[in-house]
C-alpha cells in the first residue's frame, strides 16, 4: 500500500494532504449530547518522497494518556523535512472518555472492543468504522499505544501476533525486552487492522492517568527504532534492548484471601517458581497467608492496590523456559537481586 503515501489525492475526513505537507486535521466521529461534533485531533504528517503510510495511535482508552505523550513528543521531535512515506498520529483516539477521564466511551462501552465497527452500529461501532475507514484501512502497519488498566502497572513491552512474520518484525524492530505473542481479543484494534492487512502491534507500559517520563522515552525511542527499520526515519541510530525474548504465555497471580497487600515485586523483576511475591496482612499487621510464584519468569504488571480480595489480580508473570539463560546470562548471574530497566 505504499502507492497512498504519494498518491495526489490522499485524503482524510475529506481533506487533501499534499507531499511535503504537514495537516491537523480534526475527525468528526460522533456527536455530544448538546449536538455538538465530537472530533478526534489527527496529524498527518506527509514525507516528500515515496514510503510506507503508518499509523500511530494513543488513548484508545480515554484514561491511558502516556501513549498521548510519546505521539506528542514524536510529532515534535521528526524531522518532517526527512520524512519518507506518511505518518498519521492520534494523540487521543477515545477524545470522550478522555474528557471524562473514563477508560470507556458512554454507555461504558470499551472502544478496543468494537473495530473494525460497523457504519449504522451502537455508538463504539460507529466511531471504530469512521476511524478504520479513514486511518486505518489508509496505512502499511500501525502501533496502537497503552498502559496498564486502572490499578496496575506496566513494564514497557510489546504485544501482537507473531505467528505474522510482518508483526512480528515490528514487534523486534521495537527494541522491547519481552514481547507477547498475543494476537488480541476479537474487536481489538491490533487484531481487527492485523487480519484486515494492515500489521500492528501494541505497546503496553505504565499507569492510567499519569504521565512517566520514563515510559514516554521508551516508548518514542521503539517508534523511532520502527520507523528507522522500515526505512521512514533515517536519521534516528536503533537503541538495542540488553536482550530480547519472545514470550508465549504469561499468568496473573491472584489473591486468595482478603486482606492488606505487602507486594514484594515490581514490573521487570525476574521471579524463580516458589519466590514469595507479596504477603497479604490482616488489620492487626499479622500476616493471613503469603503468594509464591507459580512460575518463573519476569514480572510484566503488578497491582497498585493496597488492598485485595479473593481473585484480585496481584502480580503477572511472561513465563520463561528457553530463555531463561539468556535472561540471566544478560543479568550477569544475579538474576534474582536484579531488574529489567525501563
Amino acid at each position: 500500500m505504499d502507492s497512498s503515501s504519494t498518491d495526489s489525492d490522499f485524503k482524510i475526513s475529506g481533506i487533501r494532504i499534499a507531499p511535503g505537507e504537514t495537516r491537523e486535521i480534526f475527525l468528526k466521529v460522533s456527536e455530544s449530547f448538546m449536538s455538538t461534533s465530537i472530533q478526534v485531533p489527527v496529524t498527518v504528517i506527509r514525507g516528500k518522497n515515496d514510503g510506507p503510510t503508518a499509523f500511530i495511535t494513543a488513548g484508545v482508552h480515554g484514561d491511558e494518556i502516556n501513549g498521548s505523550d510519546i505521539v506528542r513528543r514524536l510529532i515534535l521531535d521528526l524531522d518532517h523535512e526527512n520524512l519518507v512515506g506518511t505518518l498519521i498520529a492520534l494523540p487521543v483516539v477515545n477524545i470522550q472518555g478522555f474528557l471524562a477521564q473514563s477508560r470507556y466511551l458512554p454507555y461504558h462501552r470499551d472502544l478496543n472492543r468494537f473495530f473494525p465497527g460497523k457504519k449504522n452500529g451502537n455508538n463504539a461501532e460507529r466511531v471504530a468504522w469512521k476511524l478504520f475507514k479513514e486511518v486505518i484501512s489508509q496505512c502499511d502497519f500501525g502501533i496502537d499505544l497503552h498502559t496498564a488498566s486502572d490499578g496496575r502497572m506496566n513494564l514497557p513491552h510489546v504485544r501482537g501476533d507473531m505467528s505474522h512474520p510482518r508483526v512480528r518484525n515490528l514487534a523486534r524492530a521495537f527494541g522491547a525486552t519481552v514481547l507477547l505473542d498475543q494476537p488480541g481479543v476479537k474487536g481489538s484494534l491490533r487484531r481487527e487492522a492485523t487480519e484486515a492487512g494492515v500489521p500492528t502491534i501494541l505497546f503496553e507500559a505504565g499507569e492510567t492517568g499519569k504521565f512517566s517520563r520514563k515510559v514516554s522515552l521508551a516508548g518514542l525511542a521503539g517508534v523511532l527504532n520502527v520507523l528507522s527499520e522500515v526505512g521512514m526515519w533515517a536519521g534516528h541510530k536503533q537503541t538495542k534492548p540488553p536482550f530480547q525474548v519472545i514470550v508465549k504465555a504469561s499468568d496473573w497471580v491472584r489473591a486468595e484471601k482478603g486482606g492488606i497487600l505487602d507486594l514484594n515485586v515490581k514490573p521487570g523483576d525476574l521471579v524463580y517458581e516458589g519466590d514469595i511475591l507479596a504477603a497479604i496482612l490482616n488489620p492487626f499487621g499479622r500476616t493471613v497467608t503469603q503468594i509464591p510464584s507459580p512460575t518463573t519468569g519476569i514480572v510484566i504488571g503488578v497491582t497498585t492496590a493496597p488492598l485485595s480480595i479473593p481473585g484480585t489480580g496481584i502480580v503477572h508473570i511472561a513465563r520463561l523456559k528457553k530463555t531463561l539463560a539468556r535472561v540471566e546470562k544478560s543479568l550477569k548471574g544475579k538474576a534474582r537481586s536484579r531488574s529489567l530497566k525501563i
